[in-house]
């Protein structure tokens, strides 16, 4: 039994491994460990879970791999410095960001099928049902770009900032942007699908490392690096109502039911914040975590 099983990437005596945990009344047991080789040979940007098998889309060595249940590691050459995943039933889609493309891989066969152009530097890609689409942030153009999978038909969406993470809502594109005036700010931006509108902004000083959509709760996390902190907003009202110092350097966000987990390198920490009530606990490691999924 246990509370929670989550995925992680962590560095332990200068080896970068992939972690399998269960965490149990404030403690933890590993479940697989998987090493990758030395730390500054692989740059892990991100980390999807589908089903039994974990992606890690590696920037430095322009790879994406997979771990699945039964300890079979696999990979697979994509484009130049791969950041981001997102998949549909039968394709994982990868954003490259200096090859400004999308990298179709087929989910069944693990094997690269195909690409898509996108603008230019291209760093998160996202998957809508609703609209069988990919939106992709194009980090260079300060646009996200729509395309169609049924029809290939392409729309662009102006964002305030460069655009780094995104999300889709109904009829919302929800685009975290880096805005620099003197100073680094971080803005939510909220789109219209149907008018390519920006509707509403939320302004937060400094850097932000991470944003998550809770879409049970329609509930924003957003981690600012520079003061240390978890922001939470609403996505339905578009407010930021929350501040909740973490201090250390708070890195990865993910989330289950019950409760928000974020990756505390600097501490060598992964610090779970509750839901309700947003009490704040930590759990102590062995390692320094950079990356987090949970394994719903």
């Amino acid at each position: 039994m246990y509370d929670e099983k989550i995925v992680t990437t962590g560095i332990s005596q200068g080896k970068l491994f992939l972690f399998i945990m269960e965490l149990l009344n404030g403690n933890y047991s590993f479940k697989k460990a998987l090493q990758l080789g030395a730390s500054d040979s692989h740059a892990i940007h991100s980390i999807e879970v589908l089903e039994d098998a974990v992606y890690m889309a590696d920037s430095f060595n322009n790879k994406i791999y997979k771990f699945d249940s039964k300890n079979e590691f696999l990979e697979t050459n994509v484009g130049r410095d791969p950041r981001h995943m997102c998949m549909d039933k039968e394709n994982i889609y990868v954003a490259n960001f200096e090859s400004d493309n999308i990298s179709i891989i087929e989910i069944d066969s693990f094997v690269l099928t195909g690409s898509i152009p996108a603008g230019m530097k291209a760093h998160d890609v996202i998957y809508s049902e609703k609209n069988n689409s990919l939106y992709t942030s194009c980090y260079e153009e300060n646009e996200v770009v729509e395309y169609s999978i049924d029809t290939g038909i392409r729309r662009r969406f102006k964002t305030d900032g460069k655009p780094m993470h995104i999300f889709v809502l109904n009829d919302t594109i929800i685009v975290m942007t880096y805005y620099v005036n003197g100073n680094v700010q971080t803005k939510i931006n909220f789109i219209n699908l149907l008018n390519g509108n920006i509707e509403d902004l939320i302004n937060i000083d400094g850097l932000a490392s991470d944003l998550l959509l809770d879409y049970e709760n329609n509930m924003l996390y957003i981690l600012n690096i520079v003061d240390k902190s978890l922001y939470i907003a609403n996505a339905s009202s578009r407010n930021s109502i929350k501040k909740i110092y973490l201090g250390g350097y708070p890195e990865s966000i993910s989330c289950s039911s019950k409760n928000i987990y974020v990756t505390n390198s600097k501490k060598q920490q992964i610090d779970i914040i509750e839901k309700k009530g947003h009490n704040l606990s930590s759990l102590k490691l062995m390692f320094i975590p950079n990356l987090i999924k949970v394994i719903h």
